[in-house]
């Protein structure tokens, strides 16, 4: 059955329970289990008994001719008998339509239509200033949609635009402005997405991600009403046990595929035989990779070939560093501050020649200094980076440098001299951690939202960082000269926007 039907989740054998939501309208709920405190859930389905329960309504059908579903099963379904597949772990959830486009977005409607403006989480009279808070945002350039009016736009949004709100603007922008109740209950969300996201999840941060999303749905009736304990707010007890069974959530979300039907739009030029225009596109595609052992050790061809096979504007100058790390763009010889050389020179010994440069690509992450393209709505400056003692800090890059050690024998240098090989680094202007501003004060799950990390509006000097310590780049949020600041890491770097 569907959402909206006796026995809807896929997952677990809950009934399901019908609320009055007006004079005459009525809607189909999934109310958290009491009984079941454990799990908020009622039996979880199994394979064996999905087949059962299928059998038995086929039979229904052959013997009566009426359809009737055995809890929730309408028939037997191809998949029941795949081999090795088991029908009920074996199905993914997908949070970007049931998380984002259902959760998400249900919530920022309940905090911002004026129909709920008696409430005590409506925020619709300080819309503005969130709106202010949320458009002054500046990513970097991976997250491929600029922030735009929430309110102006909130019909329009996109999954992309509502997984960056979740995982990235929203606390930073609803700090003080969401009634703190409400702020404290929708952090549980946001760090549990932020875990099930994660590049590598621990054990123990999916029992924490389950202890957040238990606490998240259980508390929504209390706090919003039965009304809206949603098909999709139930799929959220079922998440962890959904990654356990099949990988992260950016494994099986539907991001890639929608993704793919923009890819296809670029395989057709005309309004005729597009079917084969598309075929020949793909032929062509993958022809092309066969070719890369004919090409010649000329530039210009492996640049060619380079235009072919990669997306978007490349750049004409590249210096290759490491296997994973390339300059992009001129490195011109400058001379450096007084202050800034002696920096250097403490971190790597005498330093000759200097060449400095603005932009850098590291494991497919591009990196800006703090003054490229002054004025733009990205910052790609801000990053977190190990320090020394392997301590993870956060700071802005200035610029970065390639220099040149100098020669401790020049009369006898010898091919193989340190100062023939350049040293690569970025000079990082240190932020600060604000150890009083606490977003989390949850005591039951130990909530703490570790991501997004509040942030002073002094620094603390500046520090030499090896390109290979960079460890990411992050979303600097900046509420203006008296508010407050935050740089946010991403969970992984494959979902792309």
């Amino acid at each position: 059955m569907q959402f909206n039907g006796g026995y809807g989740c896929p997952y677990c054998l809950h009934p399901g329970k019908t609320v009055k939501t007006s004079e005459r309208g009525h809607t189909l709920t999934y109310p958290y289990n009491k009984e079941n405190l454990q799990t908020g859930h009622f039996k979880e389905r199994t394979h064996k008994q999905t087949q059962e329960f299928a059998k038995l309504a086929t039979d229904s059908v052959i013997k009566t001719g009426i359809e009737t579903p055995v809890k929730g099963v309408r028939g037997l379904s191809w998949f029941l008998h795949v081999p090795g597949f088991d029908i009920i772990r074996g199905t993914a959830i997908d949070y970007m339509h049931g998380t984002l486009l259902g959760v998400v977005k249900m919530l920022l409607k309940l905090w911002l239509d004026k129909q709920h403006h008696n409430e005590p989480w409506y925020i619709g009279k300080s819309a503005k200033e969130l709106d202010k808070r949320y458009t002054g945002i500046k990513p970097p350039s991976c997250i491929s949609r600029l922030p735009r009016s929430i309110v102006g736009n909130f019909g329009h949004l996109k999954a992309s635009e509502l997984r960056s709100f979740l995982l990235f603007y929203s606390l930073p922008c609803l700090y003080g402005i969401l009634t703190d109740i409400y702020f404290q209950h929708y952090l549980l969300l946001v760090e549990a997405i932020y875990i099930l996201l994660k590049q590598s999840i621990a054990f123990s941060e999916l029992v924490k991600a389950s202890k957040l999303l238990k606490h998240f749905c259980l508390r929504i009736e209390e706090l919003y009403g039965c009304r809206y304990e949603t098909y999709n707010a139930h799929g959220l007890l079922h998440l962890v046990e959904r990654v356990k069974d099949l990988g992260p959530l950016w494994a099986n979300s539907c991001f890639c595929f929608e993704d793919f039907n923009g890819e296809l739009r670029h395989l057709f030029h005309s309004t005729q035989q597009v079917e084969m225009q598309i075929v020949l596109s793909i032929c062509i595609q993958q022809k092309i990779p066969e070719l890369v052992p004919l090409l010649t050790s000329c530039p210009g061809a492996h640049q060619f070939y380079e235009s072919l096979t990669s997306k978007g504007r490349l750049s004409q100058k590249k210096e290759f560093v490491l296997e994973n790390i390339f300059i992009n763009g001129a490195v011109i010889k400058r001379a450096i501050t007084s202050q800034h050389r002696q920096l250097l020179e403490m971190e790597i010994g005498k330093v000759g020649s200097v060449y400095i440069f603005k932009r850098i690509t590291i494991n497919g992450t591009i990196f800006h200094c703090k003054d490229y393209k002054s004025g733009t709505r990205r910052n790609n400056c801000t990053i977190q980076y190990k320090s020394e003692c392997h301590e993870l800090k956060y700071g802005q890059i200035l610029y970065f440098v390639k220099c040149f050690r100098s020669c401790p024998n020049p009369v006898f240098c010898p091919a193989l001299c340190i100062c023939k090989f350049p040293v690569y680094h970025a000079l990082v202007e240190c932020l600060v951690i604000d150890r009083k501003t606490v977003l989390s004060t949850d005591t039951i799950t130990g909530a703490a939202v570790p991501h997004i990390v509040p942030l002073l509006s002094k620094t603390s000097g500046i520090v030499v960082v090896p390109l290979d310590k960079i460890v990411n780049i992050c979303v600097y949020i900046d509420h203006g000269i008296d508010g407050k600041r935050f740089a946010v890491t991403f969970p992984n770097m494959f979902e792309k926007d």
